[in-house]
């Protein structure tokens, strides 16, 4: 046997479990309340370097495509002994030590003064 409900009955039970009906009615009101926008997909035109960032419609705002320069990417550096250059120079010349960067590690070289 089926019970049939009052539909003030479901609407206070439907609020108790958190769930909320909707009639086409209320979707017609909030239709009417958000910017209207064309059903066209967004597209960037950006310039060499930069990236197409697509921004989600919302009520207030329709979907939009921006341009970003991107941020830079960590990258690894090389991977060096603690250990000190040395040089090995002849008597008329100086010993200069190049400090480490990412891409290479610190070496010492021989040059004329």
């Amino acid at each position: 046997m089926f019970k049939l409900f009052s539909l003030p009955s479901l609407l206070v039970a439907s609020l108790a479990i958190g769930v909320v009906l909707s009639t086409p009615l209320d979707a017609a009101a909030r239709d009417d309340q958000c910017v209207p926008c064309p059903k066209i997909f967004p597209v960037c035109d950006c310039a060499g370097g930069q990236e197409c960032i697509i921004v989600a419609e919302t009520c207030t705002e329709c979907a939009h495509a921006i341009c970003v320069t991107p941020a830079p990417t960590l990258r690894e550096c090389v991977v060096c002994t603690l250990q000190l250059p040395e040089c090995n120079c002849d008597e008329d010349q100086e010993c200069v030590i190049v400090k480490q960067t990412c891409d290479a590690c610190a070496y010492a070289t021989c040059v004329s003064p």
